[in-house]
């Protein structure tokens, strides 16, 4: 190595070493959250202060890892169901960012995670008493805080999906919206600069404001629709960088992946970015999405997918861009749904949103 690199490298480890914890951590507060990631790698103490609960309320913060509905029985044999959460990272020393991923909710004995945006959970809940009553909750794990929703629809009335959506960049207010007339595919939706965006049967994108009036159609090309006769559009839609992501598999070639990037909000500009081989992942031909496999998530800050292969009950990962596979962890529970229940959670540290 040049003598000189040597050198130069010597003397930043040495100006770093020279800054207190909160220097660094007010440096760190000013970097965009992929940057933060990068520095976790830094030292065992720069991990340590990143990873650090009092710390974290300051720096920004990417995916920690999926919330899932947990089934078990009560004392009195009944089956009931709390949140759990399965975390990405695999430092064992890294800590949850919240103190009990069940939330524990006074009064309730059923607790469904339905959604999650921006770091608040909504829930499906029962209570104790009266049984028959039922409550959507938004709780944030991180601050142990939760609200009870006003006037929630019931399940089994006209509404047919209900949606939460909160990004504390854009506003300190959460909205949630139910709509019976409009039905989309059994995913959940992507909330991005304010929009909700939702797979429709028709094989069209969806739109919608907060306020749930001002509906858009953002069509996809005819190579990205393909329908299942039992479950309708086999698709997935995410969102990564800031960019609206579209992956599906084609109806004769269900060995790949299909991966579309929307370049163009305002043209409805997709572009095709990749083909991923679903062999290569599992070291299995003839798997067919939904049925063998599931997509559950895109990484906000990286082209890499995570997977729940269904045969073997275990979370994976796929890098696009270095064509690497990772199993991150065994499945305590077994997934039935084709993208419930596991929802991804980003950690908001700063108590719960106003409600709109």
């Amino acid at each position: 190595m040049d003598p000189s690199v040597s050198k130069k490298r010597a003397g930043a480890a040495t100006a770093a070493a020279d800054l207190t914890d909160d220097l660094i951590i007010e440096i760190l507060s000013r970097l965009p959250v992929k940057s933060i990631c990068r520095f976790k790698c830094v030292s065992r103490h720069w991990r340590g202060l990143i990873s650090h609960p009092e710390h974290r309320m300051k720096l920004p913060q990417t995916l920690s890892g999926f919330f899932y509905p947990r089934y078990l029985r009560n004392h009195e044999d009944e089956i009931t169901t709390i949140p759990d959460f399965v975390s990405i990272s695999r430092a064992e020393e890294e800590e949850l960012p919240f103190p009990d991923p069940s939330l524990s909710l006074p009064g309730y004995w059923y607790i469904r995670p339905v959604d999650c945006s921006g770091g608040l959970l909504l829930c499906s809940c029962w209570k104790v008493n009266p049984r028959d009553e039922h409550n959507y909750v938004v709780c944030n794990p991180a601050a142990d805080k939760w609200v009870v929703l006003p006037e929630a629809p019931d399940d089994h009335s006209l509404v047919s999906t209900i949606r939460i959506c909160f990004n504390s960049a854009i506003s300190s207010h959460f909205h949630e919206n139910g709509w019976g007339e409009v039905v989309p595919v059994d995913s959940r939706g992507v909330f991005m600069n304010g929009i909700l965006h939702l797979i429709s049967h028709e094989s069209t994108v969806l739109t919608v404001d907060t306020e749930g009036k001002t509906w858009r159609t953002i069509p996809v090309l005819e190579c990205m629709g393909f329908e299942n006769f039992c479950k309708g559009v086999v698709a997935f839609l995410g969102q990564s960088q800031g960019r609206l992501c579209y992956m599906n598999t084609r109806k004769h070639i269900t060995s790949k992946i299909s991966v579309w990037m929307l370049e163009d909000y305002s043209a409805d500009l997709w572009v095709f970015k990749y083909n991923i081989s679903t062999s290569q992942i599992f070291g299995e031909v003839d798997l067919m999405m939904e049925r063998d496999y599931a997509l559950i998530a895109m990484h906000p800050e990286a082209n890499v997918i995570f997977f729940v292969w269904k045969c073997e009950d275990v979370l994976m990962s796929y890098d696009m861009d270095r064509g690497k596979v990772s199993v991150i962890c065994s499945l305590t529970e077994p997934m039935y749904d084709a993208f419930l229940p596991y929802l991804p959670y980003v950690p908001f540290f700063h108590g719960l949103a106003d409600q709109d």
